[in-house]
């Protein structure tokens, strides 16, 4: 009986020792990483002499080319979805590419799914940008008219022609608009504006104040701009703050978003 109790008791500890390497490998198994995903923007103005090139952690966005290079004298519109799968602390970096000094860095919050960045770059310095606080009532929208050449106020309206009787609805957005420095308003979507399809077929009209004279050198096509292009508020939508750079004298990119959009 002794020998038979310790057979069984040896047995035991064989059979446990045999099923603790698999006991501690269930206990110390690393939890599965799960990838996500973040969508990045960079807005803005570049109005260095250099080019910049953009980083996010070490992922250096300066293949294909130089698409992804950010020209001088340019507004800036970068988008890219971000993936990663351990937190920790990343950074976006914007470089010259001729001195390789980083002229912008902000490190990318945690536990987002969508974030916005801004680097204004005008008259030799970084610029500020101190948007008003959100008002659940209403929408703000803000403009800067960045033009030494434009010494008036200016008007911004939203314009549509009627397809079947040729009438203009005009809507005034903002008036009196002086260039150099950020002018913000209370921004409801009016009537037959207030739909994306209704902005899809309206432009965005730059007039002198109180005039139809067109505000950036006289030309219709730089200060008529297709409404789509801004993301205005629309139906129902109240608390945004959407502030807009706007450049005339850039080639092809007249006005830079500074807020987050989804093209």
């Amino acid at each position: 009986m002794k020998n038979l109790l310790t057979k069984t008791f040896f047995l035991s500890i064989a059979l446990l020792l045999l099923g603790s390497p698999l006991f501690f490998s269930a206990c110390n198994k690393e939890t599965p990483e799960v990838e996500r995903a973040m969508h990045i923007l960079i807005n803005g103005y570049n109005g260095g002499d250099h080019p910049l090139v953009v980083a996010i952690d070490t992922t250096v966005f300066d293949h294909k080319e130089g698409a992804f290079i950010i020209k001088p004298q340019s507004n800036i519109h970068f988008t890219t979805a971000f993936s990663y799968k351990v937190p920790k602390k990343r950074l976006v970096t914007l470089t010259d590419t001729v001195t390789k000094k980083v002229v912008y860095s902000a490190e990318l919050p945690e536990n987002t799914i969508k974030v916005n960045f801004n680097y204004l770059y005008f008259d030799g310095k970084v610029q500020e940008l101190t948007p008003p606080a959100a008002d659940p009532n209403v929408n703000k929208l803000g403009f800067y008219i960045y033009d030494k050449s434009i010494d008036f106020p200016i008007d911004i309206s939203l314009q549509k022609v009627n397809a079947t009787s040729g009438d203009v609805r005009k809507e005034y957005i903002a008036k009196n608009v002086l260039p150099g420095r950020w002018f913000y308003v209370d921004y409801l979507p009016p009537k037959d504006f207030d739909k994306n399809a209704d902005l899809m077929s309206a432009t965005v009209h730059f007039t002198k104040a109180n005039t139809d004279e067109w505000a950036f050198e006289g030309d219709e096509t730089k200060s008529k701009l297709p409404a789509g292009g801004f993301f205005f508020p629309k139906l129902n939508d109240k608390g945004k703050v959407q502030p807009y750079f706007i450049a005339p004298k850039v080639p092809n990119q007249t006005f830079s978003r500074l807020f987050f959009y989804l093209d």
